[in-house]
């Protein structure tokens, strides 16, 4: 007003006043009075709201203080190119075009009557055209301070240019907006829209509405249908997705999850038939929770009818959704065709989340193609999971995750999760599906620390009874293994020691000690089959032990079904060693009394093996054994003892560097005293090579040539001697041949095995000998 004021001077300026002027104090704080009473809303409608046309309004009360209120409501940049006319009697123009307002009488209408413009009846009165007319005429000609923006709409212009009506429009738009917005919820999608155009300030437009669209957005399900409110959150989602606007963003979380909760289609509906951008899947995790709080017989049928990937995509947020799809029969037996009839990335998804809750049996059918992707990790935790659950008592489940742990090399990973669980039998059963009748796994479970022993030892009965024969063998095949699984095999696993006993290919010790162990404890029938199978690795191999007694043991079970010749094959084979020979036939000769009987009715199978070898080295307690056998049997079996010494005198008596002098005394005697007789030899000795017409006098020489030149006992000498019946004339031969003399004496010195009638003819046919010198002539 003050410089207003510097308009009414009647003069023209003078220099220095068209240089400066000076304003009065006392006018700065003068405001304009209002302009009412006349047609202001046509006029702004005019100027605001319609195509931009030059305005003549006519008759207007008072032109002037109208046209200082609308100046002053402009707003600078309008302002500077704005220019009018508060009184003109016809239409004006300035720069080649008309001025945007005139002022004029009613007279002068008729000069205006080629006006382009619009013509404002000044005094007339007519109904807003414009739902904004009301508010810019308040602010224009009624508020102290005329103008076209509230200091609101100024910081939400922020510094946007204003030289249109457009900007106007968008603050007068948001205005109306956010009066509406506490009735009408969808009033923040307009306003959000604004907020993103460009036209406002956004960092100021987001900051002024944020506290409110968070309760608007939170309250809507007051003045919405579910389904509206559906849509609301659909729209608003998208709107406010990537805005710092924090709280509206969590008043949407709840309001997605209070829907999903008391209105689940609309859930459905916004997954699969909404644009599914990334604002929705941002709130798929909220409708999930909701879902999961929901009234149960309703949310399963909304999950039934989904399609498969929404059902996918709600399941694979985990949680309690996840839980009750889990424990819904219904829902649970849905799952394997969802995960067919989606892309794998989502399948991979949702079963991770279903994962956890899969404990029990019942779901068995969705947690196979889930089980059948997990990694040994995994595995071992579900069977974690599972044990927490029900102490493992989804047997068919624990099966399916075990095998699964195999097919991926994930056994040892998985039993270090059991071992570490409590104890139980339903742990221990799983345990047992972890371990296979191998070596590693054998060892692994003997080895274990945190099992307790009878624990391990259940186990390793379990495993070694399950196992297949070729398993079995193959265990124990392993001398470390097998002695460390009898060890820790209970006596009372008699089944077991059995099998063990019929196999093939165990160490021999091992077997041995098994043998001797299962022995005692089972009837007859299987005693007789385990020593028909045991006695020939036993004979045909060194084991630890007594062996001696070993043997004794199969022979006596064996007795009289003992095959004696096959007995003499196995135990006395050219393949086998000297000392395991000579252990064999002293075993045969200790046998028990029906078996050794069998032993004796085989003797000339005996000597003819013997016979066989490159060399009798066996040593003298063998030799023993051998010639008290074929004296024995001189008792019952001649004939076989016979051919028996035809087989095996020739043999002896060439193996002057064996102790097998006993085994002369015991057959050299038979061939000779069958030469004795007058009648022809029998066929068995025949080939025996001192069989000639002077038949006994060849066999004394050799017989007396074999024993001094060897090292064998002198008094078997003089046993056979006796045994011959011709102790003067063999003694003869003696005395006659080289050194006969200090062999007598030899002979004199070793009579110890002899008894008392055969010490004396011995010694009576020495004396002899030597008082008569005639017998150094008298072969």
């Amino acid at each position: 007003m003050s410089a207003l004021r510097l308009l009414e001077s009647t003069e023209l300026p003078t220099e220095s006043e068209a240089i400066s002027a000076g304003l009065e104090d006392a006018h700065l704080d003068v405001r304009l009075p209002p302009a009412i009473n006349f047609s202001a809303s046509e006029l702004l409608e005019a100027l605001f709201f319609e195509d931009a046309k030059p305005v003549v309004v006519f008759d207007a009360p008072n032109p002037e203080l109208i046209a200082l209120r609308l100046l002053a409501a402009l707003w600078p940049d309008i302002r500077r190119r704005f220019s009018l006319s508060t009184f003109a009697l016809s239409p004006r123009k300035i720069g080649g075009r008309d001025l945007d307002l005139v002022f004029a009488p009613s007279n002068a209408k008729s000069k205006f009557s080629d006006w382009p413009g619009r013509r404002v009846d000044g005094r007339a009165t007519q109904a807003d055209r414009h739902r904004w007319t009301g508010t810019i005429v308040r602010r224009v000609f009624a508020s102290p301070d005329p103008r076209l923006l509230s200091d609101y709409d100024v910081k939400l212009l922020g510094d946007r240019e204003t030289e249109s009506a457009a900007s106007l429009r968008i603050a007068l738009l948001w205005d109306e907006l956010l009066e509406k917005l506490g009735r009408t919820p969808t009033a923040a999608l307009g306003l959000l829209d604004i907020a993103h155009s460009g036209l406002v300030s956004n960092t100021y437009a987001m900051r002024a509405l944020e506290p409110r669209l968070a309760d608007v957005i939170r309250t809507a399900p007051e003045s919405l249908s579910p389904s509206e409110a559906w849509e609301f959150i659909g729209a608003i989602s998208k709107k406010i997705r990537g805005r710092e606007l924090p709280q509206s963003r969590r008043a949407v979380e709840e309001l997605v999850a209070l829907l999903a909760e008391r209105a689940p289609e609309g859930a459905i509906k916004l997954l699969h038939h909404g644009d599914r951008g990334d604002a929705i899947e941002e709130l798929i995790p909220h409708i999930a929770m909701g879902l999961s709080l929901g009234a149960m017989p309703r949310v399963e049928q909304m999950l039934l009818a989904a399609p498969a990937d929404v059902f996918a995509m709600l399941a694979s947020q985990g949680g309690a959704l996840a839980s009750r799809i889990a424990q819904c029969d219904n829902l649970i037996e849905r799952v394997p065709n969802v995960l067919k009839d989606i892309e794998h990335s989502l399948a991979a998804r949702a079963s991770a989340a279903l994962q956890p809750f899969l404990v029990d049996d019942r779901q068995l059918t969705a947690a196979l193609p889930i089980f059948a992707t997990l990694t040994t990790r995994e595995v071992a935790k579900q069977l974690e999971r599972i044990g927490q659950a029900n102490a493992f008592g989804a047997k068919c489940m624990c099966a399916v995750l075990i095998k699964r742990a195999r097919d991926v090399g994930g056994l040892s990973t998985v039993r270090e999760v059991l071992v570490s669980c409590e104890p139980s039998d339903r742990r221990d059963e799983l345990l047992g599906q972890t371990i296979e009748p191998e070596a590693g796994d054998v060892r692994w479970l003997l080895g274990e620390k945190n099992l307790s022993v009878p624990t391990v030892t259940k186990l390793l009965v379990d495993l070694l009874s399950n196992a297949s024969d070729r398993k079995f063998c193959e265990l124990f095949e392993d001398e470390a293994i097998a002695e460390r699984v009898l060890d820790r095999l209970p006596q009372d696993a008699v089944d077991l020691l059995v099998r063990i006993a019929f196999l093939d290919g165990l160490p021999v010790s091992t077997y041995v000690g098994v043998v001797q162990s299962i022995i005692p404890k089972v009837d007859d029938i299987k005693k007789f089959d385990i020593a028909r199978r045991a006695i020939e690795p036993c004979l045909r191999n060194r084991f630890v032990g007594d062996e001696g007694a070993v043997l004794y043991m199969l022979l006596d079970i064996l007795g009289a079904w003992l095959d004696g010749a096959w007995a003499a094959r196995a135990g006395l084979d050219r393949e086998n060693d000297p000392a395991l020979i000579s252990r064999n036939l002293v075993a045969f000769n200790e046998a028990p009394q029906d078996a050794r009987a069998r032993i004796l009715s085989a003797v000339d199978e005996v000597a003819r093996i013997l016979q066989g070898r490159y060399s009798l080295d066996i040593d003298e307690a063998a030799s023993d054994a051998c010639a008290n056998l074929m004296l024995d049997a001189e008792r019952t079996e001649f004939q076989t003892v016979l051919a028996a010494a035809g087989w095996l005198v020739p043999s002896l008596l060439s193996a002057r560097h064996q102790r097998v002098s006993s085994m002369i005394a015991a057959l050299f005697p038979l061939i000779y005293r069958e030469l004795a007789k007058e009648s022809d030899v029998p066929d068995m000795i025949k080939f025996v090579p001192f069989v000639d017409w002077d038949r006994c006098k060849t066999a004394r020489r050799e017989l007396v040539h074999a024993f001094m030149t060897s090292s064998w006992r002198p008094g078997d000498l003089a046993l056979t001697a006796c045994r011959c019946n011709d102790v003067k004339k063999i003694f003869k031969r003696v005395a006659a041949s080289y050194g006969g003399d200090e062999y007598l004496a030899s002979i004199e010195n070793d009579l110890g095995r002899l008894g008392t009638d055969d010490r004396d003819t011995v010694k009576h046919a020495i004396a002899e000998i030597r008082m008569d010198s005639s017998y150094r002539f008298d072969w």
